[in-house]
């Protein structure tokens, strides 16, 4: 088994070869376009752009505030964004890297709409480099920076919407060699190398600002898993992927002497013209056939136990615009009568170790879909599974394309050579990250959080927030559970995430200065605000609780009654009053004691006034 990453970075500020903003939303206008494929560097046409003409899409683009005629590619690139080469030749540093002299971009023939130039502008900045794990080194084979791609926002038929805002948005590439020995060590290397670029002021840190392809093979071939989505998915795509893997291997083996062949595909639409399948019913009315074909010595491989032959063939055919593909391991079903199902069997001659599959499309779009069918049976009896898969939302994988190749590339010609001086490389010195070990040491031994308050701050994203606001908060401890758990829980008693105005209310400027979002508003914040009143956890909770859920006003929180600390004679008296009405113990002291104050309190204090009491 061999796997290897490439992790994919968002930076934020302005884009790579404009000026526009890495923020933005959709307007108002679009545009369509049709992509056609062409030859890469050395004369040939790339089989995954190959296949992209057969699938014969048309493109809807919305426009963006954050898109210009570059992302339109009515406009010539502008020089590359000189924060974000400096971001990328630092992380190389960091990963052990040698910098090249120049960087050179190239065009990486993209023709799924996923950019509007029909390619992406990569450039190679670091090589041969490696990042530490308790399991040993994983090289690392390059680093480069490129523009990110379109934003899907909706796919069907043979149409596809696409959003600029995501665009030209500087991307930062790791690529892995195949150096990782298991699932585990794929989900460690992934975090240990995301740690570096998340240390940087300018990572993006938004949702989907991150994302992860997986490089795995069983010997069979590479699989490239494209947009991993959570760190925690790599480990159940990979396990996702050897379950997989090791079924293909085993229906392999049972056909290996059977010559399945997938026969002509045959209209039957006629014999679901009374039909009670409300699916079959719909596809009809929409002026679609229903077609059938029989799948040789395949009877229950499409879908029995771990054999999912049909899942293999039912991706291939998402992927022409049909809606998926029906087989006879799951009939009977889809509202498909008894008597329906037997003249299906007839016409398609399906004997007793045979599978019957059946689509509901046009003909023209069957007729293209067939010679797929075929290559993808073929592919499966030789065992040859190179290709790109997608990863799915519940840690799966599906067929996306066949798999890119060197084919796709060639130069630049529209951006300059930029030519990586000592002076230009020195420039960023003071910017490489730090290891996630010296990272998590600084935190521990600096401001003597725990290593698990450590970890959750760096894996959370929350490490600039934390250094830039704890150098006017000095309490590391309460600042860490605000960011964590406190921030976290409000967002969910709200149901949405908060906003800018917000978090700057809650955290000051200084959360917005190294966010780099926000609009101008006060100088105070509610952290400000609990440093100079002196507040405990629970007055700096409550705080935060009355300014999102009852929407108390920042400026009138500074001198809210309920956030007054209590002094020891207002304890005291609480206390007398408790003990006059209450069976209370040290136990149950200070759940009583909330439901006689609405007030803060140190409960420490609390706790030790009744001690004095009772003696």
């Amino acid at each position: 088994m061999k796997i290897g990453l490439e992790i994919h970075f968002q930076l934020k500020g302005n884009k790579l070869f404009c000026s526009c903003s890495t923020e933005g939303a959709d307007i108002s206008n679009s545009f369509s376009r049709k992509l056609t494929p062409v030859m890469g560097e050395m004369g040939k046409m790339d089989t995954a752009v190959a296949y992209e003409t057969i699938r014969n899409r048309n493109f809807k683009y919305t426009v963006s505030s954050n898109a210009c005629l570059v992302e339109m590619d009515e406009e010539p690139p502008h020089p590359v964004n000189d924060d974000a080469l400096k971001t990328s030749i630092a992380i190389s540093e960091a990963l052990h890297c040698k910098v090249m002299d120049y960087a050179s971009f190239m065009r990486k023939i993209v023709v799924d709409g996923s950019n509007t130039s029909g390619f992406q502008r990569t450039g190679i900045i670091g090589m041969d480099g490696y990042v530490s794990t308790p399991k040993g080194n994983v090289r690392v084979s390059t680093i480069t920076l490129e523009e990110d791609a379109c934003r899907k926002i909706s796919e069907k038929n043979d149409s596809v919407e696409y959003s600029l805002d995501r665009l030209g948005i500087p991307l930062i590439e790791i690529s892995t060699e195949p150096d990782i020995i298991d699932p585990d060590h794929a989900l460690e290397t992934a975090r240990n190398i995301g740690h570096y670029v998340m240390s940087m002021q300018n990572f993006r840190g938004e949702v989907d600002s991150i994302r992860q392809d997986v490089n795995f093979s069983m010997g069979f071939g590479r699989v490239e898993i494209k947009g991993v989505s959570k760190l925690s998915f790599i480990k159940d795509t990979i396990e996702y992927e050897i379950a997989r893997q090791t079924s293909l291997k085993e229906i392999s083996g049972i056909l290996a002497d059977k010559n399945p062949v997938i026969g002509d595909f045959k209209d039957i639409t006629e014999i679901f013209a009374n039909t009670e399948s409300g699916m079959i019913k719909k596809a009809i009315s929409s002026g679609k056939s229903v077609m059938c074909a029989r799948v040789s010595h395949c009877n229950k491989l499409m879908k029995h136990g771990n054999y999912k032959l049909g899942r293999e063939f039912a991706d291939v055919a998402k992927n022409m615009g049909i809606g998926g593909l029906m087989h006879s391991d799951e009939f009977p079903a889809y509202g498909i009568s008894s008597e329906e199902l037997e003249k299906l069997y007839l016409i398609s001659e399906k004997n007793n170790d045979d599978a019957v599959i059946v689509v509901l499309s046009d003909k023209l779009t069957v007729s293209k879909l067939k010679p797929l069918l075929d290559e993808r049976l073929d592919k499966i009896l030789k065992m040859q599974l190179e290709e790109t898969r997608a990863a799915t939302a519940n840690g799966e994988t599906r067929y996306l394309r066949p798999l890119a190749g060197k084919e796709r590339m060639y130069p630049e010609t529209d951006i300059p050579v930029t030519q990586l001086t000592e002076a230009v490389i020195e420039s960023t010195l003071a910017i490489i990250p730090k290891s996630l070990a010296e990272t998590i040491g600084e935190l521990t031994g600096n401001y003597g959080l725990s290593s698990v308050e450590s970890e959750a701050l760096i894996n959370n994203n929350l490490l600039s927030a934390f250094k830039s606001i704890i150098n006017y908060f000095n309490n590391a401890h309460l600042l860490a559970r605000v960011l964590l758990q406190t921030i976290p829980e409000m967002e969910k008693r709200i149901g949405r995430k908060l906003n800018d105005r917000e978090m700057e209310d809650l955290l000051g400027k200084q959360y917005k200065n190294q966010n780099g979002t926000g609009k101008e508003g006060t100088s105070k914040s509610i952290l400000q605000v609990a440093e100079k009143k002196g507040w405990n956890k629970d007055a700096l909770e409550k705080a935060i609780s009355l300014y999102l859920l009852e929407k108390v006003p920042l400026d009138q929180l500074e001198n809210y009654g309920e956030l007054n600390m209590l002094n020891d004679e207002q304890i005291r008296k609480i206390i007398g009053e408790i003990m006059e009405q209450e069976n209370v113990n040290e136990k149950n002291l200070i759940f009583i004691f909330r439901k006689y104050t609405k007030s803060s309190f140190n409960p420490a204090e609390v706790i030790k006034i009744f001690g004095e009491i009772q003696k």
